[in-house]
């Protein structure tokens, strides 16, 4: 046998084994997808089994004691859920307050700038003197925003918000 043919053997060889690894790659990544298809199907059927069991203990057609506690375990859950999302909304629409007394100058509009090689670039302008000539009137505080209105839990009488479907303390259902 010559080199030659010594040579094209293992490359030949090469080659049959590059083929071999690139179906085997194709192949595993398309059962990887079938795989990860049927997971994403069992969970979601295993969620809406759990929403229907949920749904038929609330309607007490299921009296098991495990699923009563995982019930009051989502009433919880659903409550804190509501009273974060009212502290979350409270957060959203605070807006800063100047203290009372302060003098400020009217807000100057930012520059927008442009990037610019630094030879043609002119130099910057000096700011704009100011002067404040007489005092400006002091800024009064709005009225105190009302708290959000709440209600009270028929069965524990714990505060709740009015949006609130389930009671934070004991897990109640109240409405809707």
């Amino acid at each position: 046998m010559s080199f030659l043919d010594q040579i094209g053997k293992s490359i030949s060889h090469g080659v049959d084994r590059a083929k071999f690894e690139a179906d085997k790659f194709q192949r595993t990544n398309r059962l990887q997808s079938e795989l990860n298809d049927i997971k994403k199907r069992l969970d979601k059927t295993l969620i809406d089994m759990g929403q229907r069991a949920y749904d038929l203990h609330r309607a007490g057609q299921i009296n098991a004691p495990t699923i009563g506690a995982m019930a009051q375990t989502v009433d919880k859950l659903r409550s804190e859920m509501v009273i974060k999302e009212e502290a979350l909304k409270t957060v959203q629409a605070e807006v800063y307050e100047e203290p009372l007394g302060t003098i400020t100058a009217p807000a100057q509009p930012v520059p927008i700038v442009q990037e610019a090689p630094p030879d043609t670039m002119p130099p910057p302008a000096p700011p704009p003197a100011q002067t404040v000539s007489a005092p400006l009137p002091a800024v009064t505080a709005p009225p105190a925003q009302p708290s959000p209105a709440t209600k009270t839990c028929p069965q524990c009488h714990f505060q709740m918000p009015m949006r609130a479907v389930f009671c934070p303390n004991c897990g109640f259902r109240i409405g809707r």
